[in-house]
């Protein structure tokens, strides 16, 4: 009996290690989505109360209300064509993803870091500047 309780519990453990491993903490796909449509309304829901923008020569921390209406106004005037995923990752409690925003006004290199608040995923940073390719 206890073989089988100490068998038992063993593999509740491995099963629990196994989950939490495969668990990563991506940046959430709506994220990327919306950065591939130009959709700063989507994007605004995973804003963070204040978060740090680097777009065109806005650099700064902002409001989640202005950081909300300078990405909209960039989207404006830069319609979006298409966003390649580069490189996606994590470090310590924070998630990171990589890409190229391809857009009617030339490419830009855009940098995403969120972190968990709570239960939900928010943007700390997000860099959106002039590519060089």
């Amino acid at each position: 009996m206890k073989k089988s309780l100490s068998l038992l519990f063993s593999l509740f453990i491995i099963a629990g290690t196994l989950t939490a491993y495969s668990r990563t903490m991506d940046v959430p796909s709506e994220i990327i989505n919306a950065l591939g449509k130009g959709d700063a309304s989507t994007i605004s829901t995973y804003l963070n109360t204040n978060v740090e923008l680097v777009i065109d020569n806005k650099n700064d921390i902002f409001s989640k209300q202005q950081a909300e209406s300078i990405i909209t106004d960039f989207f404006r005037r830069s319609p979006v064509k298409k966003f390649d995923l580069i490189h996606k990752g994590e470090k310590e409690s924070a998630s990171f993803a990589i890409g190229t925003l391809r857009t009617t006004n030339g490419n830009f290199r855009v940098y995403v870091l969120t972190r968990k608040n709570g239960s939900k995923d928010a943007i700390q940073q997000l860099r959106i500047e002039p590519s060089n390719d």
